[in-house]
């Protein structure tokens, strides 16, 4: 498959890109699926004279069913900390980490600019797939690779993580989360994700 050069549209760090429908069964499919949605984000992102909110509920209804959130909330705490956790714990974890990273995608669309994206041929590995895909600006490539697995329950494939030049958020939201249980209780944690912004 040729490479797909789309026009203007911008990649934050948070991965802004997750924003795509994966029904997919192929990788050439959901590569040509990405390409799709870019466009439909990037025509959120130049229209301004969307208000705030309206923004964000436009950007909700493309993001919740493409997300597996709940398998994220698991995977940023790490197997051992959720295990440990009582279910309505895991709810509101799961709850507040959801909406931290919706917000965070949120308050970057006033970011787009005239960055390109390339993306290459979807790659099986073992039982996911990964999507290489590069922000080119100014002759400068940044490499985002995102992360896939296909969900039995949703019947689906779904984003679950992403790498920005080579550091998954993941595992970043993992080591920021274990550093505040070192010191503190969970419920320390969950006010953090309250009252503070990624």
């Amino acid at each position: 498959m040729k490479r797909k050069i789309l026009n203007p549209f911008f990649i934050i760090l948070a991965g802004i890109l997750f924003m795509l429908p994966l029904s997919a069964s192929t990788e050439s499919e959901i590569a040509d699926t990405i390409a799709t949605a870019v466009n439909e984000i990037t025509t959120l992102a130049k229209d301004k004279s969307i208000n705030k909110d309206a923004r964000y509920k436009k950007l909700d209804s493309i993001v919740t069913p493409l997300f597996d959130f709940a398998l994220m909330s698991r995977l940023s705490l790490g197997k051992k900390q959720w295990k440990a956790l009582d279910s309505k714990e895991k709810k509101d974890f799961t709850k507040l980490f959801t909406e931290r990273i919706k917000h965070s995608y949120a308050s970057k669309l006033d970011l787009y600019t005239d960055e390109q994206v390339v993306i290459e041929k979807a790659i099986r590995v073992k039982n996911r797939i990964h999507l290489p895909t590069y922000l080119v600006q100014k002759g400068e490539k940044k490499e985002v690779l995102y992360k896939l697995y296909h969900s039995k329950k949703h019947k689906k494939w779904l984003i679950y993580d992403v790498d920005i030049l080579g550091v998954s958020i993941l595992q970043t939201y993992r080591s920021q989360f274990a550093e505040i249980l070192k010191k503190d209780s969970f419920s320390a944690l969950l006010e953090k994700l309250k009252t503070t912004e990624t």
